[in-house]
């Protein structure tokens, strides 16, 4: 059989993201499932993908953990900053909101409920004494779009147990659909509705109607204290799985020829039904886009799942936003830098720069800590350094030489004793106990619970030229880091926390 030059070039064009595919396969076989492409052959050049890999990772105040980006159900773009790899899982926060809208959509669908119920009318036992006219009023549509009325508090998850019935106890203060006010609750009280009425959780709902179809094995949600997904945060999952989800909305609900989520329900998510929000129309359980016609999903410090019809596209990011406005930078870096530059039609492929664009996006490293290899003094290893009491709840540090690495050896209230491995110029792994990682949201009563493996803590090292020591640790496959100095001089260390959170001065002896 003879085969045409221009077949043989297309082949020979994709060795290479075929060689890379293998390189990075892991023991997770849930990687690398979707298919990799060249942006040429989808009509985006590989220089603009490379320049907008560059912009993100040049933001100011943000830790970049994923950039995938698919077109025509096709990557054709990624990027894992060491230390983060693909097979890392990564907690959504409230972009898991848009997956519990899917399974209310699924539910419909099943006949299980309508979307003008009532919310009163799941749990009669748990309302008030006295349910007062707005309370009876609310309905599904109301939870979806943020219009409950409710006078959203999170007293009730971070101090009660019993969630649903405490949080119907609390004051309703505007007419249900008419005042748009963004409470992740809402979203819990749709969680606990698909728990009442299929018997399952929101997440084990999924798995066979969602999450099995599209091959969504390594996944998490967090449960509250009783027993009900956490529905508006808490899902972890990795970046590919992700990118699946992005590409069933596009798909308009289908996979593989298949209906998951029935069309005419994910239209009404991608499309904005509260537009007076003081800035981006919501939708259920999404965000419109300045893009036009493109909907997110949307979690705290930056995790999205960009779907943009109109391109055919599909954007993944997870990272960490520390603080200003780089989340919507991203974005219209995505916009105008990467949209505006597709063309119809493949382009004439260039092996040169595809190849770059690999060896670049193989090459993003997060900045290590800072300093030298070699301490100034001696004295301080091996030496159990006993702190104030603090939020973390670490008792003491002691800090042990490990050939050219350093080990922390921490000391927990709550977690034992973890010990993390610190390499110099270069991220070293080590696994720490679940509840371990600094976690934004740690006052939820319930943080973490449903993680039953071992977190992952990636680290480095650095003394200062004053005998300081800096320490890095990336929380992998979670989504926080730490930084910590010791200042042995003063007797102090310093422990910031990378979600617009302050730095703690602790005091050891």
């Amino acid at each position: 059989m003879k085969i045409s030059n221009q077949f043989t070039s297309s082949i020979k064009a994709m060795l290479p993201a075929v060689a890379l595919a293998c390189a990075t396969q892991s023991a997770t076989a849930q990687i690398n499932e979707l298919p990799r492409v060249t942006p040429e052959s989808v009509g985006i050049s590989s220089k603009v993908i490379a320049n907008y890999f560059d912009s993100v990772m040049s933001l100011k105040d943000t830790e970049i953990h994923s950039v995938l980006l698919m077109r025509h159900g096709k990557v054709i773009g990624e990027i894992h900053p060491a230390p983060f790899k693909a097979e890392y899982g990564h907690t959504l926060f409230s972009a898991s909101k848009t997956f519990t809208c899917a399974a209310i959509g699924i539910a419909i669908k099943e006949n299980l409920l309508r979307i003008d119920d009532r919310l009163a009318t799941f749990f009669p036992d748990l309302l008030p004494e006295k349910v007062s006219s707005r309370l009876a009023a609310i309905t599904i549509r109301d939870l979806l779009t943020m219009n409950s009325g409710f006078n959203q508090t999170d007293d009730v998850r971070n101090n009660e147990t019993e969630w649903v019935k405490k949080y119907l106890a609390i004051d309703v203060v505007a007419e249900p659909g008419t005042k748009f006010k963004y409470d992740s609750m809402d979203t819990y009280l749709l969680a606990a509705i698909i728990q009442k009425v299929t018997g399952q959780n929101v997440f084990d709902y999924l798995k066979q109607r969602m999450f099995e179809p599209l091959h969504i094995t390594e996944a998490n949600w967090e449960t509250s204290p009783e027993g009900i997904n956490c529905g508006g945060w808490g899902l972890y999952l990795q970046s590919e799985s992700l990118a699946k989800f992005g590409q069933l909305l596009l798909n308009k609900g289908s996979w593989q020829g298949k209906e998951i989520i029935p069309a005419s329900w994910v239209e009404e998510m991608m499309k904005p039904h509260v537009s007076e929000t003081g800035g981006d129309s919501y939708c259920y359980q999404m965000w419109k886009c300045d893009n036009p016609n493109t909907a997110r999903a949307d979690g705290a410090y930056g995790q999205y799942v960009i779907v943009m019809p109109n391109e055919d596209m599909v954007a993944v990011v997870t990272q960490v936003i520390t603080k200003g406005d780089a989340g919507q930078r991203e974005q219209h870096m995505l916009f105008k830098n990467v949209l505006s530059a597709i063309k119809n039609g493949a382009l004439t492929k260039s092996a040169a720069d595809f190849r770059r664009l690999q060896k670049k996006s193989a090459s993003y490293v997060l900045p290590y800590a800072e300093g030298k290899s070699a301490a100034t003094s001696k004295a301080v290893f091996n030496k159990t350094f006993t702190l104030d009491k603090n939020a973390n709840g670490w008792k003491s540090v002691c800090i042990v030489k490990d050939g050219k690495n350093l080990k922390l050896v921490i000391d927990t209230e709550e977690c034992g004793t973890n010990d993390i491995e610190c390499g110099y110029r270069e991220w070293t792994l080590s696994e720490v106990a679940t509840k371990f990682p600094s976690n934004a949201r740690g006052d939820t009563k319930g943080a973490f619970s449903g993680f039953t493996s071992p977190f992952k803590a990636s680290a480095s090292y650095g003394w200062t030229n004053d005998g300081k020591l800096n320490v890095k640790i990336h929380y992998v496959d979670w989504m926080s880091s730490v930084k910590l100095q010791f200042d042995f001089a003063k007797n102090q260390m310093t422990l910031q926390e990378n979600y617009n959170s302050k730095a703690s001065l602790l005091r050891f002896k």
